[in-house]
């Protein structure tokens, strides 16, 4: 049977995450990553992440097997460059992609792609790396290394902090969709993992959503991870 296609309708555009932090914590050792994006659930193609082995975020022409195969990688002892590399050898759209990868002791790497569409670029800095293509202007990226290097909160309030500064600066040029932060603590136990799929203003509901169920979700984690080891049911743990 022949396949039928409608042609008018458009094709989808897998065109998605437009600025993106991704970083190891110099303090707790945790890593995290903070993305926005013109595109529907940004959240569910990258980053990924292994809280023992390090964090890989890919973009552009998103290919999310990269970041799954990245990680593999990394649990078996490949620096973020011969990560990056190993990526970038075996897929034969290297240049429609960014990917950037941080390795278990914080060494970072990444790649824009020359087919990425402008304005488009990253920056490797100490422990961190931010990517962005379809950007509204060139300051997008430095305000978001701003702002993550000036913010005094905890490791997600500097990623989130970041990603605002990002929104503000002009973010995607097509516009605003969905946002992720993602922060893991402990192998088999979700720290910080959360999504706006659809939103108008993606980057201020994620914020909301954090700092109303910090209180909830973060602020008792090692006691709620400690309660499921002995098998008590949290308010019993002392």
């Amino acid at each position: 049977m022949p396949i039928l296609i409608n042609p008018h309708r458009a094709m989808p555009d897998f065109y998605c995450n437009t600025f993106a932090i991704i970083a190891r914590c110099p303090d707790t050792k945790q890593f995290g990553a903070a993305v926005a994006s013109k595109f529907p659930g940004v959240g569910a193609y990258s980053p990924v992440i292994d809280p023992e082995a390090g964090i890989v975020a890919t973009q552009g022409w998103v290919n999310p097997t990269l970041g799954p195969l990245g990680i593999e990688l990394l649990r078996g002892g490949m620096t973020a460059n011969e990560v990056l590399n190993k990526l970038l050898l075996e897929d034969p759209g290297r240049e429609l992609r960014q990917v950037s990868v941080v390795d278990r002791f914080g060494n970072c790497a990444a790649y824009t792609g020359r087919e990425n569409d402008d304005v488009k670029g990253h920056l490797i800095r100490d422990q961190f790396c931010i990517s962005g293509n379809l950007l509204a202007n060139d300051s997008v990226m430095g305000a978001m290394e701003k702002a993550y290097a000036l913010c005094d909160g905890d490791f997600a309030d500097r990623l989130l902090a970041a990603l605002q500064a990002g929104s503000r600066a002009g973010g995607d040029r097509r516009g605003k969709q969905s946002a992720a932060i993602k922060v893991a603590a402990i192998a088999g136990f979700p720290f910080i993992d959360f999504r706006v799929d659809d939103h108008p203003e993606p980057v201020d509901e994620l914020e909301r959503i954090y700092r109303d169920n910090k209180s909830v979700l973060i602020d008792q984690y090692y006691d709620w991870v400690d309660a499921v080891k002995q098998g008590i049911p949290l308010e019993k743990k002392g």
